[in-house]
């Protein structure tokens, strides 16, 4: 069976009379396993190639001195996490559109990405006018005065870029949705090509601008071309009179999707918890010691880059969950679930190991780290990245896994509890009162995603088993 966007497709494979469970498992283990690699794989390396964006940004601009990539990291962690929350509220986009591809309803998933534009329109508008209080917010926070203006500056030029961004989000959710992820795949790494020479130019002064402000403005200039990119091919998409791209939604926007933002609603305080909470603890870090907050930006960084593939796999999970249960399919859903979370362990547990055992090495080839006590302040938080990111990622994964079955509020809950509940305080307490520094500030967030990966998987398995008793 091929899972194409087109309703002949969806007739499911079911547990036929007289085949074996063990028989059905691997067929269906094998067949999601396929769909996850081929729509996670493009998710991804399109995910990356937004990170990389900022990743470019503080390699380049370290030259430049501690001062330029730490008020980057910081200006950058207040933008992040209101991009986040809207990410995470425009997340219904992709529920509606795979519970629809499961019907065999295809000809309404283009009033879907009608109806998400004008919503991500909205938010953007309002993250662009949050932005611009940056500096009295790092204020209120402690931050240094100094600190607060210089890394404000940043905030308020990476805010233009999230009105392009939601609309951007928006395309993109619609076409992984549907299966084709990977045209936003090229189109961001296009945009990397881009940034570099943009960089060069902007971070030495171009348009009147310079250091991190410089390459902040280069990343805005990216992700508003990324929009253009995303969007422009959705609208003219192969096979767009089948899906109704271009069909005025009926009812409209506000009326029509309400279901849409009602996915959206829970899964963006969800996505804001967590987020959030690792932009306290980048707070906590501007409290520290130059070398602690560089070395906590910069496994920032890493530990981003590495949830990237978790960020894929878990994308990936809710469209096959979703399509599982668009089609009704019980035990199928319940699989599609699980494999992620499978693959999100077996794909995460090489690099945790490599980060345990080589800390320094790792940090010196991948950043280009010559001083040594930096590297030393910053080994015993690189071991942390990798253990932690296979939890945190496991947790995603599950988390989204429930947002495809329509299950919205659970998983909101439970990261409340995870990151803002355990991980704030236990950052607080371990990495401030007792002094352990950045080391200290990874701890708590092992100990948070640990808090919601248990949580999480006895959700999974209570809501699989709740429908297999039904079903029988």
């Amino acid at each position: 069976m091929s899972d194409n966007p087109h309703p002949a497709s969806y007739s499911s494979p079911q547990r036929a009379s007289g085949q074996s469970g063990l028989s059905w498992f691997l067929s269906r283990f094998n067949r999601h396993t396929h769909e996850l690699f081929r729509l996670a794989g493009p998710v991804v390396i399109s995910r990356a190639g937004i990170l990389t964006l900022a990743l470019t940004d503080t390699i380049m601009l370290g030259p430049l001195g501690a001062e330029e990539v730490g008020r980057y990291g910081l200006g950058t962690s207040a933008f992040i996490l209101l991009l986040v929350c809207g990410i995470g509220l425009m997340f219904g986009t992709v529920v509606e559109t795979s519970h629809l591809r499961g019907a065999g309803r295809v000809a309404e998933t283009g009033q879907v990405w009608r109806r998400a534009l004008p919503y991500g329109i909205v938010l953007g508008i309002i993250g662009v006018v949050m932005t611009q209080f940056a500096e009295t917010y790092f204020l209120l926070v402690g931050q240094d005065p100094h600190l607060a203006k210089i890394s404000a500056s940043v905030t308020h030029i990476q805010g233009i870029g999230l009105l392009p961004l939601m609309i951007y989000m928006a395309s993109n959710y619609y076409l992984e949705a549907m299966g084709r992820p990977v045209p936003g795949m090229i189109i961001v790494w296009g945009v990397n090509l881009v940034n570099i020479p943009l960089n060069l130019w902007l971070i030495h002064g171009g348009m009147g601008v310079e250091g991190a402000d410089g390459a902040a403005l280069a990343t805005t200039i990216c992700r508003t071309l990324m929009m253009i990119g995303v969007t422009g091919y959705v609208w003219y998409l192969g096979g767009r009179q089948d899906y109704g791209i271009r069909q005025r939604p009926q009812p409209g926007w506000i009326a029509g999707g309400k279901v849409m933002r009602r996915h959206g609603y829970a899964a963006g305080p969800a996505y804001a918890a967590e987020s959030g909470a690792y932009h306290v603890l980048h707070i906590y870090a501007g409290w520290m010691a130059a070398n602690e907050l560089a070395s906590f930006t910069v496994n920032m960084n890493l530990l981003s880059m590495i949830f990237m593939i978790s960020l894929g796999i878990a994308n990936a999970t809710a469209v096959r969950v979703g399509v599982a249960h668009g089609r009704r399919d019980w035990p199928d859903r319940a699989l599609a679930g699980w494999t992620g979370m499978f693959w999100n362990m077996v794909l995460l547990l090489p690099i945790a190991v490599v980060l345990w055992f080589m800390p320094e090495q790792t940090m010196a080839v991948m950043y280009q780290i010559t001083d040594q006590e930096l590297l030393h302040v910053m080994a015993p938080a690189t071991m942390l990245v990798g253990v932690a990111m296979m939890l945190d990622g496991g947790q995603f994964t599950l988390a989204n896994a429930l947002r495809g079955t329509g299950d919205k509020w659970s998983p909101t809950f439970i990261n409340l509890v995870g990151f803002i509940g355990s991980m704030i305080p236990a950052a607080y307490i371990i990495g401030i009162v007792m002094g352990r520094g950045a080391q200290g500030l990874y701890e708590a967030i092992l100990l948070g995603a640990t808090l919601a990966c248990v949580i999480l998987v006895i959700r999974w398995t209570w809501v699989c088993a709740k429908r297999a008793q039904q079903a029988d």
